[in-house]
């Protein structure tokens, strides 16, 4: 039997998924370039999914930004593998405070870690995450 969503996506094409994405950090930077690519979202190539932001306040422990839940340094790890994460950003001067342990940990995942200029311009930085996303 034919599914009207397999009808969409014979008409409109089939779309590349999304890639799944971590930030360290809730600041106004993290909260501008999140915002800016969920924006984008509709037009980009390779739309992003935010699967969660990163902080060591405990008040900000499952608070939610644009739809994805704050969590502790100590289950970054553990969202990359159990989401497929495929790129964690952060952003230069960003204080979080993960331990090298944690950090081995994420290493071993091989996922993806950019680190962005603080001096950049959101679109700048949008455009290094997506060619992140590509390589």
């Amino acid at each position: 039997m034919f599914q009207p969503t397999q009808l969409l996506r014979n008409i409109f094409g089939h779309r590349t998924t999304s890639k799944k994405v971590i930030f360290i950090g809730i600041d106004y930077l993290c909260f501008s370039l999140s915002k800016s690519l969920l924006d984008n979202n509709r037009h980009a190539k390779h739309p992003i999914e935010i699967t969660a932001f990163i902080d060591d306040e405990p008040w900000n422990n499952r608070t939610q930004v644009h739809g994805a839940t704050v969590f502790s340094p100590s289950e970054i790890s553990a969202l990359v593998r159990k989401h497929g994460v495929t790129l964690i950003i952060q952003i230069q001067g960003e204080s979080i405070s993960i331990a090298d342990n944690i950090w081995e940990d994420i290493v071993k995942t091989k996922v993806k870690i950019i680190t962005l200029d603080a001096h950049q311009d959101i679109a700048t930085m949008q455009n290094s995450v997506y060619q992140a996303c590509i390589k």
